[in-house]
């Protein structure tokens, strides 16, 4: 099915397990671009939902057939994260301090525990520079069916398997195998800092979780109304407090975790427009449209997105936009322009009723620093 329409599986090519493979690509490009010295000691939170589970799959199917060897125990007994974490920090020498699981909303998770690490030393330790890390590489055929099942993917035929988020004819998700990675370092004169080159800020992160059910929100979302509602109504972190909150109207740019499954969309969309009230709106990008559901990826993907916009001053298209779903919200097919130092709220969610968001923000040398 992945070859049908056009995407090519990383499951058959990778030596161990394909989402360890596509973790180190995305942390040697971010690293590097982070300028990250050989042998910095880089401490890694790397956020997850499924882990190596290729690796898992193929070592039930070696026991199955009585061939079950001592390394391939080893991997079984790591469990599917563990393995991942063991491997990366053997090829990139850095140190898995933390693996939240937290469904789709892991990868976000993850970032925000690595800001609080950044801000709040404990345990004598304090750290400046962190590795965000996540991956999933879930094309394999336990998961496709299993999502089937619950009815959230589209028809799996060449001709109907689409993904269109955010529009009236939605039906469903599209599976696909990413990987992101960010460095956060923590500044002590950001005013300074912002005077030297242009930085993308971390501004605030959260999460929260409901009770539910397993599988599906509660139709009200109250873990992603409370989420939003932090995000998208007060000031950059590090302003006084409650008094100087900003206006909503400061946001630019919303990136929804927006499933395209007929619940996620609408209810999403109704808790945004609920909070927004004062300000011009903000744009709508759903990420999924173009690049599928990377599960617990998805976030960490929509944060690097949105910070690749926020450099850029351009708003990304959404061709598969026929019938746009009614929203307070800008929510067009066509591509735009930003603000030059414009603030991008991210969010995602997941089952279990895990749900994460964080701020960024750009900002060109000479601006207030936040």
């Amino acid at each position: 099915m992945a070859r049908a329409v056009g995407s090519v599986s990383a499951t058959s090519f990778a030596a161990i397990d394909p989402a360890i493979d596509l973790a180190e690509r995305a942390a040697r490009e971010a690293m590097a671009q982070a300028s990250v010295a050989d042998g910095e000691p880089l401490p890694c939170f790397l956020g997850v939902s499924k882990g190596a589970v290729h690796a898992l799959t193929r070592c039930a199917q070696l026991h199955v057939r009585g061939k079950l060897d001592a390394p391939a125990a080893g991997v079984l007994a790591l469990g599917p994260v563990g393995l991942m974490a063991h491997h990366l920090q053997r090829r990139l020498g850095i140190t898995v301090v933390s693996t939240p699981v937290a469904a789709c909303a892991s990868s976000l998770t993850a970032l925000h525990l690595a800001r609080l690490a950044l801000l709040h030393p404990s345990a004598g330790r304090l750290y400046t520079r962190v590795l965000v890390l996540t991956s999933e590489a879930a094309l394999l055929p336990q998961f496709i069916h299993s999502y089937q099942r619950l009815g959230v993917l589209p028809p799996l035929t060449p001709s109907e398997y689409a993904g269109c988020p955010l529009d009236v004819d939605r039906r469903g998700f599209l599976l696909s195998e990413l990987a992101a990675a960010v460095v956060l370092e923590r500044v002590d004169d950001p005013e300074q800092a912002s005077k030297v080159k242009p930085r993308l800020w971390l501004e605030d992160t959260a999460v929260a979780c409901e009770d539910f059910d397993l599988v599906r929100p509660s139709p009200s979302m109250p873990a992603l109304a409370a989420v939003a509602a932090r995000l998208l109504n007060a000031r950059p972190s590090g302003s006084d407090a409650e008094a100087q909150r900003q206006p909503a109207g400061h946001i630019d740019m919303i990136h929804p975790h927006a499933t395209g499954t007929q619940d996620q969309d609408p209810g999403e969309l109704a808790i945004y427009d609920e909070l927004w009230r004062d300000g011009p709106p903000p744009a709508l990008y759903a990420a999924k449209g173009a690049v599928g559901h990377g599960l617990g990826a998805a976030g960490l993907v929509s944060l690097v997105l949105a910070c690749l916009m926020a450099r850029t001053s351009r708003r990304l298209p959404m061709p598969w936009l026929a019938r746009p779903l009614p929203t307070k919200m800008t929510l067009s097919p066509e591509s735009g322009t930003l603000p030059v130092n414009s603030r991008h709220a991210v969010f995602a969610a997941g089952f279990g009723g895990h749900v994460a968001g964080a701020v960024v923000a750009y900002r060109p040398p000479g601006n207030p620093a936040y």
